[in-house]
């Protein structure tokens, strides 16, 4: 792919040469206004070019936590409706690792060998260590976002049988005892008659003995 950096995304006749090339297009949009945007997004597009990748970025070395707005990535998307990402240019690894949370496709980082070298970026550029921390932090971010549809997993479904509670008699009761909410509470494990139920308990008639603590199942 191409990157296009902030500064050439008013460069439209650069926008168009390489457009042409028919290649994906990433194109950071620091310092430019919506319109700006919107202008070369469009340049792009009237090429014959679809393959765009919009980075949301703060040309600021490092930008202020209150001016990052990494909602911009979610506006963006909605926009132009094309893939967004973040172009980061901020101290450490937590902003990027945000940005991924909250959806980035892309993570731009300016990575150097040493912080304390000569140059204006070193400073907030990712050393080695930094930058491993977010290619993985990162991948298991990635990983952890999942799908929109709710799964409750096998693994939890068996925690169930320990975490969850089950109606378990407050007392002794005798067979023949007809029940009622008073007689009832809930305590672990969740192996007997969840507490949700208890509404079909209340009411019925004992076919066993009960001592206290004991957990209540249908056959009683």
């Amino acid at each position: 792919f191409f990157k296009i950096a902030s500064m050439d995304i008013v460069n439209l006749s650069l926008l168009r040469y390489a457009a042409r090339k028919g290649r994906p297009l990433v194109i950071s949009t620091g310092m430019a206004t919506m319109a700006e945007i919107e202008q070369a997004v469009d340049t792009v597009r009237a090429e014959g070019n679809e393959q765009i990748v919009l980075l949301h970025c703060v040309s600021i070395y490092p930008p202020e936590y209150e001016t990052i707005h990494l909602r911009n990535m979610a506006m963006l998307q909605r926009a132009f409706d094309v893939p967004v990402g973040f172009s980061d240019h901020t101290l450490g690894t937590s902003i990027p690792l945000a940005a991924i949370a909250l959806g980035a496709c892309v993570i731009e980082k300016h990575f150097t060998l040493d912080q304390d070298m000569e140059g204006w970026d070193h400073a907030i550029s990712a050393n080695p260590e930094q930058l491993r921390t977010i290619v993985e932090e990162g991948r298991n971010v990635f990983t952890a976002l999942g799908g929109y549809q709710r799964v409750v997993n096998r693994a939890e479904m068996e925690k169930r049988k320990k975490f969850r509670r089950s109606l378990v008699s407050r007392h002794k009761l005798d067979a023949g005892h007809i029940l009622t909410e008073a007689d009832l509470t809930a305590k672990r494990p969740g192996t007997g008659i969840a507490p949700q139920e208890v509404a079909y308990v209340v009411g019925r008639r004992l076919t066993s003995d009960l001592v206290a603590d004991q957990v209540l199942r249908w056959e009683h």
